[in-house]
């Protein structure tokens, strides 16, 4: 298998499997301490949400000064699409269900992925190294002190994440992220964290097309097309908690 292919199967999303999915569930931000952000999760082997999971696992928490994230990732489609869309993590600024402060990783700019399909010496056994080797910073938007686009690696806000795959080859990701660089407007808040895959960011896409404005066309239908999630699992989910 060429190289292109390879590239093009990390970016491909299956949308024809359809199942039924869980039911939702609450997650909340737990109380932490200590973590180091080395990617080992060591610190979170009991605050992980979804531990048994075939797909993903995930837990947030905080210590009054910064905000914390980790996420493992099993499924191996689910881990190409993390590769190719990223990683997000959207902070509310209160406890409602918005778009807030928002850090995407790991993300790799289509100019970079042309330039792999491209390289000869690219190493095809080892793609998916190739691609985290190849994320050049953070993605991020609507902190208070921070401009928007793409964060050093090497930046002095205190903004970090890391993400790499450990010896089961599952996708290991850890993020920390200061509250004091963001502007909140309450003590509770509302934290989004899930993959980028092509689902959510179509579905993001039909929602914002169809709501509701002051003018509609008699015998148009107020709903657009259905998308369907092609894993068992939600991807994406909230968590409520309170910052101090």
């Amino acid at each position: 298998m060429n190289k292109f292919n390879i590239l093009f199967l990390i970016c491909l999303c299956p949308f024809v499997l359809v199942a039924q999915k869980k039911k939702k569930q609450d997650y909340t931000i737990q109380k932490v301490d200590k973590i180091a952000l080395d990617g080992s999760l060591t610190e979170w082997k009991d605050k992980l949400y979804n531990p048994e999971s075939e797909f993903w696992s995930f837990g947030v928490g905080t210590d009054g000064v910064k905000l914390y994230v980790a996420v493992r990732i099993k499924d191996d489609m689910l881990q190409r699409e993390a590769l190719r869309n990223g990683i997000f993590v959207n902070v509310s600024y209160n406890e409602k269900k918005k778009e807030g402060a928002k850090l995407l990783f790991p993300f790799v700019d289509r100019e970079r992925l042309r330039a792999l399909g491209q390289d000869e010496d690219l190493n095809v056994h080892n793609i998916k190294n190739e691609l985290l080797n190849s994320v050049r910073g953070y993605q991020i938007s609507g902190f208070s002190r921070v401009v928007d686009g793409l964060l050093s690696f090497d930046n002095t806000y205190g903004i970090h994440a890391v993400a790499h795959f450990d010896d089961k080859n599952e996708l290991v990701y850890e993020s920390e992220i200061p509250l004091d660089l963001i502007h909140f407007k309450s003590d509770k808040i509302a934290v989004q964290l899930g993959i980028n895959t092509q689902f959510f960011q179509m579905k993001k896409l039909v929602d914002s097309r169809n709501r509701p404005s002051n003018v509609q066309i008699y015998g148009a239908s107020p709903t657009g097309p259905v998308i369907k999630n092609s894993y068992k699992e939600e991807t994406m989910i909230w968590l409520l908690g309170n910052i101090k």
